[in-house]
This record gives structure tokens, C-alpha cells and sequence, in this order.
């Protein structure tokens, strides 16, 4: 192994975890762009569209928060592979869905096994990488989280026009076999059998007292609430970008897979500066330069639209590609201080802070079916108020430190 993550022979290994990583990301991003389509075929109104992204999400942060202590007692690779058949299961559910509603649990289903290969993957890399090492490993793995991402909503619109939504689904279930393959053939188990040893001869019913344990504990508290506010503002803006791109700036829906690349490249860039330059500058300063980054691109978007610039690039290139840049600088630094401080219990402290992305950004993804689709606003101000809260959080948190020194 070399410092600063993954030893060299092991590249194929990080693809492997990063696509893990990425499973539920992908399933969702891949899955929306057809938004529209399942809203015609099932004459559902918005609001229940928009259950079929906000309650796949709630299902996955509730399953980062049951889940995590699995890998911590069972172990990594076991759970990935239980994690990405019961994510099959969810995507044949999906696909068979003669209803809106059995849509919807069908993607809970495959976004609650995501839930498993998000946490058991990342537990991998914090295993094999040094503590002070890991907000870098943290960057790797989630630039080829990035990658996938990228070109998911335009292989969803290939597939959408090819087969409909249906054979999105389908798509996802022969990745999900594939995957489960490899990792079967590529992956072993990294958790320590001593560790692995003390969480098995602990009673059952003390299988989410790791948990508990970190939910008392107020500096974890801190970096897991700004997780979440970073994280939710990229599945806040892409659950409802694909309806604003036909009802508010009246462009062909085909068009949205083309200006969402802005978000993945700027949170590209976001990490690869992180890689570069994150251990001089220190988690602190990232996060602050992030967040405040992310605070300036999203008042721009309100002032361009304001002045009357009715765009996709007012709103795709600030509060798109610059405030995920400021994301990037940001969320990386917060996730490892989180997990960091979790261990030995890395998986249980992953979870944790995976739900915390999916809980606030279930909450927001909802609260944008209150507003109408027609007008950029409402999506640019929970964005503001998302990286704004982040920020004040961090700002605080520096002046207690400096005033206790």
C-alpha cells in the first residue's frame, strides 16, 4: 500500500469500491431523467413523482443507520455482496411495476441495499489507508464516484428512448449481477479479525450501541449535520432541474443530461484540489472556503434570474458547476473528520453520516414539490440556505475553538 490511499496494484479493487460507492447515485441519476415519462405513463401528479426520489432516499439513510453496524460485526465483503442482490431484487420490483407505488418500493428496496455497498466499500478504504491520510482516499474514491455520474443522465436518456423507463431498471439490474461477480472474484475482507472478534462476542441486542454511542457525542453531531447540509444541496437541484428545464425555460428534456455534467466536473474539480492542496490548507479553511464558495455561486444564480437572465446556464454554471466546486473543497474534509473520529467503529460512523446526506436531502427534495416548477427560485434558495447553514456551523465551531486556546 502507498500513503495517501490504495497501493498501485490494487487500482482495479478502488474501481470496484468506487462503483459500489456510486451505486445509489448512479441509480439515481441514471433513473432521472425520466421523471417526465413516469409522470405520463402513470398520470401521477408531482408530488407523487417526486416520492419515487425523496422516499428512496429517506430509505437509504435509514438503512446507512441500521446497516453499518453489520459491517462492523459481519464484516466488509459479505455485506457488499448481500447489499448488491438485494439491490437486483429492488431493480426487477422497479421494472415489473405495474403501479406508481410499487415503483416507489421497488426503488426503496434497491436504494435501502445501496445503503450496504455505500458503507461496506468506504469501510474497505478507511481499513486499508492511515487515519491522516483518509481525506484524501475520501477524494479518490469520490472522483470515481464523480465519473459514473457524469455520464449516468445521458445513458438514462439513451436507454429512456431506446426502451422507455422500465428498461432503465433493467439496465441497473444487469450492472448490479455484474458487480456482484466481480466483487465476489476481487474483493476480500479487510476487517481486522480481532475487531471483527470483539463486535461478534457482543450481545445482539448491543448490535447499534456503536451508534448510540456516537449520537451522544456533540463534535460528531457537528460534522455529521454538515454533511448533510453539503451533500443535499446536489440532490436538491437535481430532483427538480429536469422539470425546470421543460416548464420554466421551456428546452427539450433531452437538453438536461447535457447541463448536468456542470455539477459532477465542478465537484471534480472540488476534489482534485483536495488531493492537491488539502493537507496544507487543513480541513477547517476547506470547509470555510467551500461552503462560502457554495454561498457566492447561489447568489449569483438569484441575482442573474432576478435581472432577468432566463437561462439553464444562470442557473447550471453558478449554482451548478460553482457551488459544487465549493462542495467538493468541503464535503470531503467533513466526511473524514466524522468517520475519523467514529473508529474503530468506521462502518457505524459512515452510516451514520451517509444518513445524515440522505435524511436532510430527502427533507429538502419534498419540501421543492411545494412550489411550482416554473420558476428557478425555490431550488436556488434551499441551495443558499443549505451551504449559508453549513458555513455559520464551521464559522462557530473555529471561534469556539480559538476562544478555548
Amino acid at each position: 500500500m502507498t500513503p495517501g490511499g490504495l497501493g498501485r496494484g490494487q487500482w482495479l479493487q478502488m474501481v470496484l469500491l468506487g462503483s459500489c460507492s456510486s451505486l445509489g447515485p448512479l441509480a439515481l441519476n441514471v433513473y432521472l431523467p425520466s421523471l417526465p415519462a413516469v409522470q405520463a405513463g402513470f398520470s401521477g401528479d408531482l408530488a407523487a413523482v417526486q416520492a419515487t426520489v425523496s422516499l428512496p432516499l429517506l430509505a437509504f439513510g435509514v438503512g446507512l443507520v441500521l446497516l453499518g453496524p453489520f459491517a462492523d460485526r459481519y464484516g466488509r465483503r459479505s455485506s457488499l455482496l448481500i447489499g448488491l442482490a438485494a439491490f437486483v431484487v429492488g431493480c426487477i420490483v422497479a421494472a415489473l411495476a405495474p403501479t406508481l407505488g410499487l415503483l416507489t418500493l421497488g426503488r426503496m428496496i434497491a436504494s435501502f441495499a445501496t445503503a450496504t455497498t455505500f458503507i461496506a466499500s468506504r469501510a474497505i478504504v478507511a481499513d486499508l489507508t492511515p487515519p491522516d491520510e483518509l481525506q484524501r482516499s475520501v477524494a479518490q474514491i469520490t472522483m470515481i464516484m464523480l465519473v459514473v455520474q457524469m455520464v449516468a443522465p445521458i445513458l438514462g436518456n439513451f436507454v429512456l428512448a431506446g426502451g422507455g423507463w422500465q428498461a432503465i431498471q433493467w439496465v441497473l439490474v444487469a450492472l448490479g449481477v455484474s458487480v456482484f461477480l466481480m466483487i465476489r472474484a476481487r474483493v476480500p475482507e479487510t476487517l481486522h479479525p480481532d475487531t471483527r472478534a470483539a463486535q461478534g462476542a457482543a450481545p445482539l441486542h448491543r448490535l447499534l450501541a456503536p451508534t448510540t454511542a456516537l449520537l451522544r457525542r456533540g463534535d460528531f453531531l457537528r460534522s455529521m449535520l454538515q454533511v448533510g447540509l453539503l451533500y443535499s444541496a446536489y440532490p436538491a437541484f437535481i430532483a427538480i432541474a429536469p422539470h425546470l428545464m421543460v416548464d420554466a425555460f421551456h428546452r427539450p428534456a433531452w437538453e438536461y443530461s447535457y447541463y448536468y455534467a456542470c455539477l459532477p466536473l465542478g465537484y471534480f474539480a472540488g476534489n482534485a484540489f483536495v488531493l492537491r492542496y488539502g493537507r496544507k490548507l487543513g480541513t477547517h479553511r476547506l470547509v470555510l472556503l467551500g461552503s462560502a464558495l457554495g454561498v457566492f455561486a447561489a447568489g449569483l444564480s438569484l441575482l442573474l434570474f432576478a435581472r432577468g437572465v432566463w437561462h439553464p446556464l444562470a442557473l447550471f454554471l453558478p449554482c451548478g458547476l460553482l457551488l459544487n466546486v465549493g462542495i467538493g473543497f468541503a464535503l470531503p474534509s467533513v466526511s473524514a473528520n466524522a468517520v475519523t473520529s467514529a473508529a474503530p467503529n468506521t462502518a457505524s460512523g459512515w452510516g451514520l453520516a451517509g444518513f445524515a446526506q440522505q435524511a436532510v436531502a430527502a427533507v429538502s427534495v419534498q419540501a421543492l414539490a411545494l412550489f411550482p416548477d416554473t420558476t428557478p427560485f425555490p431550488v436556488v434558495g434551499i441551495c443558499l440556505a443549505l451551504v449559508a447553514s453549513a458555513f455559520l456551523i464551521e464559522w462557530r465551531t473555529g471561534r469556539s475553538v480559538r476562544a478555548h486556546v
